[in-house]
């Protein structure tokens, strides 16, 4: 389990950063965070260790994770009356980039799971950044017609992350929104009760820290959304599912994502490197997830390729290339599928 204790590391450096070395402080745990990814790039083998779905133990990490994830908003927007413009974006920033990966990954691990218990932790989570409703249109949606147009959280051949994310936001919601109206009555609808929720977090939030602290949780909730479509931007550019005449969908696959095999940067990231496995396996514990060797590989892992994706023109030079060449290495395997 010390294997995947980096992100409290990480988490605890944003509040060491901003006592020691005053307002822009918060901004060098983003740069260690960087840096511990890209550096993995070039000295950590690729390679897999041991499954251990069986060990209910890793679960703990989260347990222990959201609630200090939660804290250190609290936090933060206590402190905000009292912070500088400076001091109160950078630590926003910075919380909203731990809350955008480490709180991320655990509320999509956690929404995952079977108990019930997990689940409800795992939507607070999405709570403290404003993104409830993601738990609906990912498992309903996203987990089924991935990689196909059915599914908004999948970015296009070509597309940009900026036309991606002005695209996404309002379809992941309305894909929320149309799945509970199909298995709900109006009183139960869960994105109804997102957003009446979401309206009482912000009036707390203003009530109880006051402006700035309401802005505080708005920064850092915008900032977390916006690293968790990057992940969802980079997870699955370009590939595709063929639809035959009859409009049936080709059977998922593992070249439908694209993975990561750096072991350091897995341990890290709770293995999302290992996306294909997760997309054909979902309720698996995170510790359980494998390399798949058939899967396509992202160019500079996530972090590398998330920031490559911040500059369309540069990605889409280093992508749509790799996304042809794949999908052309990959058209006899298809081929004899069928």
């Amino acid at each position: 389990m010390i294997l995947y204790a980096t992100p409290f590391l990480l988490l605890g450096s944003v509040w060491a950063f901003r006592i020691l070395l005053g307002a822009a402080g918060p901004l060098l745990s983003v740069v260690l965070l960087l840096a511990i990814l890209l550096g993995a790039e070039f000295v950590a083998p690729r390679a897999a260790p041991p499954a251990l779905e069986a060990d209910r133990n890793f679960r703990t990490l989260f347990y222990i994770y959201v609630p200090l994830q939660l804290a250190s908003i609290a936090a933060g927007m206590w402190l905000a009356a009292k912070l500088g413009p400076l001091g109160l974006l950078s630590l926003a920033f910075s919380l909203g980039i731990m809350t955008g990966v480490f709180g991320m990954l655990a509320a999509h691990e956690l929404v995952h799971s079977r108990l019930s218990g997990e689940r409800a932790l795992g939507t607070v989570m999405l709570s403290g950044m404003l993104y409830r409703h993601f738990r609906i249109a990912h498992i309903h949606i996203h987990h089924r017609y991935v990689a196909t147009e059915k599914d908004s959280a999948t970015a296009r051949l070509g597309e940009g992350f900026y036309g991606y994310l002005l695209r996404t936001l309002p379809g992941q919601f309305l894909e929320a929104w149309r799945i509970e109206r199909l298995r709900r009555a109006m009183w139960q609808n869960r994105v109804l009760w997102d957003l009446a929720i979401a309206l009482v977090i912000l009036s707390a939030a203003l009530i109880l820290t006051g402006v700035k602290g309401a802005v505080f949780f708005m920064v850092q909730a915008f900032v977390a959304i916006a690293v968790l479509e990057l992940f969802n931007y980079v997870a699955h550019y370009g590939l595709s599912r063929r639809v035959d005449a009859r409009g049936h969908i080709e059977p998922l696959a593992d070249r439908h994502s694209w993975n990561s095999s750096n072991l350091l940067v897995n341990f890290v990231i709770f293995n999302m490197g290992r996306h294909s496995h997760h997309h054909s396996r979902p309720s698996i514990s995170y510790q359980g997830l494998e390399y798949k060797p058939s899967a396509p590989e992202l160019p500079a892992g996530y972090a590398g390729s998330i920031l490559l994706a911040l500059a369309p023109p540069l990605w889409r030079r280093v992508m749509d290339r790799r996304v042809q060449r794949f999908e052309i290495a990959a058209a006899p395997a298809m081929l004899a599928a069928e």
